[in-house]
């Protein structure tokens, strides 16, 4: 009945021999034991095992084993450990899979350097590992990328005999192409068919989207075509990786054969692979392509998510269309779907670079209405489109409040604030909130620099600005190519400048 998943019928067979006093045996308690801890009942579970102990009934290491596999399996490790060192202290000889199972919970609890500590007590204790349990330590010093550490463990694994499988490779290959170790994942992939471990639908996406990531997708292509040369079918991940990554190269007509021999495979694309194509296409500046692949989402009775309509909202509030944006803003709403803090900060910024305020500051209000608390991001995008607006004492009235309300600003808000104040030819007050950012506790940075010095170049106080460069440079940031472009164009009329770009010829260093 176990094997059939009956654990109910367990459950109430094990209590009926209770009501016609039959007497249990190690086997029939362990059974219940496992049935409840199926069942996620491990609190009971746990209580049948004191039962088995006042019975007289001694547990045997399978039905620890069990118990412990229960803990794990609910995220109670601690529980879990004390039950492995009371089964230890009852004589009883953890096997692999004790140590096993107490290893994988640990590391699915992000608690790997424990379950390394485990590993090696394990050896000391004769116990030997075996595949799963190299693989479990693997892959959870992969995930907290100690690749490097992990292929200790491959060597150590191969040394002591144990063949690693496709799992324990995957664990790697993953583990390199998230480090942007690429050469190192390829190695690794070319040693794994060396030792006959097939890679599988999951080791080439793994490597596909690897590729992709870094911009090598002529090397990704190959390697998806490899996959059907050798009859491994790729699946809807490996598909939306390769168009990943003609997305991000901007090959849009590429992508789109992708998805369409995808298509013509069998293999239906989802919402994801839908929102990568939007993207895209609206990175292209294609917009009327994405719109499109919106309604044919509907045609085909796929839900677009909030990411979908965001990454569409985002492409419209680039290039001049905010009041597009907010008409799907609106359908997204109208659909059920609750926009996050991402969708608000686009829509926000395109209404206030394009010059409508008045909608941002509505947005603003209707965000709030809905309970969703601003954060700094949404009201720095604010003080950016009032100073845009002219809305000089709005934009101070805002930042002064941010204190008040004890939302700490970041460096980008004071750099706003600063060339806003720039702008409207408040060079001192810039300058004062400029010096005032390290009393708050923020060092400026390389931005913070060039937007002063541009500033007060605009504003035609050459001296200060030459002054802020020598600073800027002692403090190991350079001039962008805005702020030499400037002083290129004002070395013919400003006599400072002109000495000073005589001087930085010289082996002075601005850039």
């Amino acid at each position: 009945m176990q094997k059939k998943k009956q654990y109910s019928t367990v459950v109430s067979l094990c209590n009926q021999m209770d009501l016609f006093g039959a007497t249990h045996s190690v086997y029939s308690l362990s059974a219940l034991i496992n049935c409840l801890c199926r069942m996620n009942h491990v609190d009971f579970a746990v209580s049948i095992l004191g039962k088995m102990v006042k019975l007289g009934i001694q547990p045997n290491v399978i039905t620890f084993n069990t118990l412990l596999n229960g803990l794990c399996m609910e995220g109670k490790i601690k529980e879990a450990v004390g039950l492995f060192n009371e089964m230890v202290r009852r004589g009883l000889e953890p096997n692999v899979i004790s140590y096993t199972t107490v290893i994988n919970g640990l590391c699915k609890t992000g608690n790997t350097s424990m379950a390394v500590d485990v590993f090696k007590k394990m050896e000391q204790n004769g116990c030997k590992p075996d595949v799963v349990t190299y693989s479990t330590i693997i892959d959870s010093l992969c995930k907290d990328r100690l690749v490097n550490d992990a292929t200790e463990f491959l060597s150590e694994m191969v040394e002591s005999g144990i063949p690693p499988n496709v799992f324990t490779y995957n664990s790697i290959v993953h583990g390199f192409c998230n480090l942007g170790q690429l050469n190192e994942a390829t190695r690794l992939f070319k040693e794994m068919v060396g030792r006959d471990v097939m890679p599988n639908t999951v080791t080439f996406s793994i490597l596909v989207d690897g590729l992709c990531k870094e911009g090598m997708v002529s090397e990704a292509r190959l390697v998806f075509e490899t996959m059907t040369e050798k009859g491994v079918e790729p699946d809807i991940y490996t598909y939306s990786a390769l168009m990943d990554g003609y997305c991000l190269q901007g090959q849009m007509n590429e992508a789109k054969k992708v998805f369409e021999i995808m298509v013509r495979k069998g293999c239906a694309p989802g919402v994801h692979s839908y929102s990568i194509l939007i993207n895209g296409f609206c990175k292209s500046r294609r917009m009327e392509e994405a719109k499109s692949l919106l309604a044919e989402m509907y045609h085909k009775a796929l839900t677009p998510d909030t990411v979908t309509y965001t990454t569409l909202m985002q492409g419209l509030c680039r290039f001049g269309r905010p009041k597009e944006a907010l008409n799907l803003f609106k359908e997204m709403c109208s659909s059920g779907l609750l926009p996050d803090m991402m969708t608000y900060s686009i829509l926000l910024d395109g209404f206030c670079k394009h010059g409508h305020l008045d909608e941002a500051l509505k947005l603003l209000k209707s965000m709030q209405e809905k309970k969703l608390e601003p954060n700094i991001v949404h009201y720095t995008i604010l003080i950016e489109g009032m100073f845009i607006a002219g809305k000089l004492e709005a934009a101070k009235e805002l930042f002064s409040k941010l204190f008040a309300d004890g939302i700490r600003p970041t460096i980008r808000t004071y750099n706003i604030m600063i060339k806003g104040l720039l702008k409207e030819g408040l060079s001192d007050e810039a300058y004062d909130l400029f010096r005032k950012m390290e009393d708050d506790g923020f060092l400026p940075d390389s931005c913070s620099y060039n937007v002063i010095i541009q500033g007060f170049l605009q504003n035609q106080d050459s001296s200060t600005a030459i002054r802020l460069i020598d600073e800027m440079v002692g403090k190991r940031f350079s001039a962008d190519l805005s702020t030499f472009q400037m002083l290129l164009d004002l070395e013919s009329q400003d006599e400072i400048i002109s000495q000073f770009m005589r001087g930085s010829s010289q082996g002075r260093k601005i850039k």
